[in-house]
């Protein structure tokens, strides 16, 4: 998603963060810098939308842990004053209160075990990198980016090489989300195919 930087006076906490308006709307954290994002387009709504059903099922059906959908923030360790909020999220039950998280709980304050970025045609390849670099240094030990434009999806995963996939291929969750896969066409349910060219354009 798009970023804006807000102009604060001073920088603020996260617990200041917790009860600022902007966190009432699409906001993240950064080094105690609010910066609003705009909001979802129909195809990122949509993409988000399969893979947050797609992960849901599978976790829920073996008891893995929780999945967390867009605007969920989370307080990242070892980052002074940031709460990024993926597109989707899941962190495995053993990192969760096992009677499930009190209705007053604020930001979770940990790394989700994988993140989800779907991606915007207005995202700048600095403000991926930046988030990328973010969630490696707090621990997240896998990363899906997610491009409906080119109907992609980046691997990123702490334990082995980055991959690329395409709609031909097969999505899994490694040793994170053990025992999930689907196809990547299946992300992109509810999009138009892709505009054919002729071979060699």
């Amino acid at each position: 998603m798009t970023h804006t930087a807000a102009a604060p006076a001073t920088l603020l906490t996260v617990d200041e963060f917790l009860t600022h308006p902007a966190a009432q709307e699409r906001s993240e954290l950064v080094r105690g810098v609010i910066r609003m994002m705009t909001p979802a387009s129909g195809p990122h709504g949509i993409v988000s939308g399969n893979i947050l059903v797609l992960l849901s099922n599978h976790v829920r059906a073996y008891t893995l842990g929780q999945c967390f959908s867009d605007g969920t923030g989370f307080a990242l360790p070892g980052l002074p004053n940031t709460v990024r909020s993926p597109d989707a999220a899941f962190v495995r039950a053993g990192r969760l209160p096992a009677a499930g998280l009190p209705t007053e709980s604020g930001f979770l304050s940990l790394a989700p075990d994988l993140a989800v970025e779907v991606l915007s045609p207005s995202e700048t390849a600095s403000d991926l990198e930046e988030k990328l670099a973010d969630y490696r240094a707090a621990g997240t030990p896998l990363v899906w980016v997610v491009d409906p434009a080119k109907r992609r999806v980046t691997v990123i995963s702490a334990d082995a090489p980055m991959r690329w996939l395409r709609e031909g291929d097969t999505l899994d969750g490694g040793s994170v989300v053990p025992g999930f896969s689907c196809p990547v066409a299946e992300l992109f349910y509810g999009l138009a195919p892709l505009e054919t060219r002729p071979a060699g354009a």
